[in-house]
């Protein structure tokens, strides 16, 4: 069964990009988001991702694209995404920083995956339909 994740690119008045750093495996950075719950929507799941990993209340604004990983059965929805209330969060489990970053001053290590995700982002691109092969694997670090 296809692994169905949802994934905000949330922009300051700088136009600089909030990023979460994961306090887990690769320990790695991405925009914030995570996989779908049981019977819950895309909108309603990115909402409460980004609660949860950045403490930020945020509305949907556009779907920027589907990016599938089939060798991984895994499909990502990007989204970008306004806030609406501003965060009180404290590092957790799952998430270790949360900083908003330039476009020309992304932290590594980052997957190539959402590295591609934040470059459709910062280029306004919409409707973006992207097959990942197993190439896709690695890390800018």
């Amino acid at each position: 069964m296809t692994t169905i994740g949802v994934f905000a690119s949330i922009f300051d008045e700088q136009g600089r990009i909030l990023l979460a750093k994961r306090n887990y495996g690769p320990r790695n950075w991405t925009t914030p988001g995570g996989q779908l719950e049981s019977s819950e929507s895309h909108l309603d799941g990115l909402m409460r991702e980004v609660r949860e990993e950045t403490g930020y209340i945020v509305q949907p604004v556009r779907l920027i694209g589907a990016y599938s990983t089939p060798h991984n059965d895994d499909l990502v929805l990007s989204f970008e995404a306004e806030i609406v209330e501003p965060a009180n969060w404290q590092p957790n489990d799952e998430i270790s920083q949360v900083e908003f970053f330039s476009r020309s001053d992304l932290p590594r290590p980052m997957h190539f995956r959402a590295f591609t995700r934040i470059q459709d982002a910062y280029e306004g691109k919409s409707g973006v339909m992207q097959v990942f092969g197993p190439e896709s694997e690695f890390e800018y670090k």
